[in-house]
């Protein structure tokens, strides 16, 4: 797997320089149904196993689609295709980013930000606010911890982070906890969300607006190449 991913950071350091240069985004991405009705996008393009092409696109004021940001990354360990909780994988769709937070200051985010601290939860209890954000402080006695993500206890996952709308009904088993996140420290994977390099998280969280679409699902089913 770390052969894949050193492959694919090989294969994309040439695109990583130059997508600070806001080029134009490439012509698949422009071809997404999403892109017409939208003004800012995240593409997840999954390559191999737990491998991923991650890219940030804006139209500029011209309504033309630039790319400003784009990295190798990982997905969950099990690849793509989320279907119910625990089973390793991303889930496929298109998505809106609706929380922001980390263990670190806010960035700049223009989503509101929340700097997590011991007593920031996101539950995977089913008894309460499964799949939400939770302060303990405001939570039954009975809350389930154990089935539940301490946010600041995942450094550097968390350093910055960012909810993508999955399972927005929060319908049990279905999974929980689901960010764009930062690398994990060691595993060349993830539990379901998606995680790119800190640099780029930072950059990604200072620069995504509300409305930010969210598209995920394979290179090949996107219509993509590289």
């Amino acid at each position: 797997m770390r052969k894949i991913f050193l492959g694919l950071v090989a294969v994309m350091m040439f695109v990583c320089q130059t997508a600070m240069a806001m080029t134009p985004s490439p012509q698949w991405v422009k071809n997404l149904p999403t892109a017409r009705n939208s003004e800012q996008m995240v593409v997840v393009a999954g390559i191999a196993g737990a491998t991923a092409w991650i890219s940030m696109h804006e139209k500029n004021l011209n309504g033309e689609w630039e790319q400003i940001m784009t990295t190798p990354g990982f997905i969950g360990k099990n690849g793509l295709g989320k279907v119910k909780e625990d089973d390793g994988k991303t889930p496929v769709g298109t998505f809106h980013f609706d929380y922001a937070f980390g263990i670190a200051p806010d960035p700049g985010c223009s989503i509101p930000y929340v700097q997590v601290n011991e007593h920031h939860y996101w539950s995977g209890d089913w008894n309460y606010k499964y799949n939400q954000f939770v302060d303990v402080r405001q939570a039954p006695a009975n809350f389930n911890k154990d089935r539940s993500e301490r946010l600041i206890d995942y450094a550097p996952n968390y350093t910055y982070a960012l909810s993508f709308d999955y399972n927005s009904k929060c319908t049990h088993g279905k999974g929980y906890a689901f960010f764009m996140q930062c690398l994990p420290s060691v595993k060349p994977w993830t539990g379901g969300g998606v995680a790119i390099p800190e640099d780029k998280m930072l950059f990604v969280m200072q620069h995504v607006r509300s409305g930010c679409v969210c598209i995920i699902g394979s290179l090949k089913d996107l219509g993509g190449k590289l």
